[in-house]
């Protein structure tokens, strides 16, 4: 039963993946540096210091494994009409909106994340924040009816799809008779 389950599971976005790989990667060099500096002079303290980081970046890695094991990754798609920096801060404030229902969702991100106003973006969050917002009813089929802060803290990475652009609508016209062909 539990390999139907994991057949049914969509794909890891990617975003999603590369912060995976990044957090076993980092664990894994972390441990081969601090074994190799802790050879070459002797000190102990830098290995155990070493190990200690390894184990916390397999850790925090296995836990985001298991959210998305049970598909608690969430997700915001839509085009990005503004991206308005604060102030007196390092942060900036997008605006997403949904091109198929209009609704609109605004997060805060650091200035150095990059939006375009104009551009597809999906973001991806963990789903710490889910639950306080369909408690206020808010959610609406994948997006919000109001513009609701989510926390960066969950922030997990986002994909760009380049500049939107409406479909035209197609007018067919199909000839009735055999002289409308002509």
């Amino acid at each position: 039963m539990q390999e139907n389950e994991e057949k049914t599971r969509p794909p890891i976005p990617k975003p999603v993946l590369m912060r995976l790989f990044m957090l076993f990667g980092g664990g894994v060099g972390c441990l081969i540096v601090g074994i190799f500096m802790s050879k070459m002079m002797g000190d102990w303290v830098l290995l155990a210091m070493s190990v200690i980081l390894f184990i916390s970046f397999l850790a925090k890695g296995f836990l985001l494994k298991r959210k998305i094991n049970s598909t608690q990754i969430y997700k915001i798609s839509g085009v990005c009409v503004s991206s308005a920096p604060k102030m007196f801060g390092r942060y900036k404030r997008i605006d997403l909106v949904d091109t198929q229902t209009g609704g609109e969702v605004s997060f805060i991100m650091p200035k150095k994340v990059v939006f375009k106003i104009g551009h597809v973006y999906t973001c991806y969050f963990e789903n710490n924040f889910n639950d306080r917002l369909e408690d206020e009813n808010n959610f609406e089929g994948g997006f919000f009816s109001m513009s609701v802060d989510l926390p960066t803290n969950g922030f997990l990475g986002y994909e760009d799809f380049g500049v939107y652009q409406e479909k035209p609508a197609t007018v067919t016209n199909t000839p009735k008779n055999e002289e409308d062909k002509k």
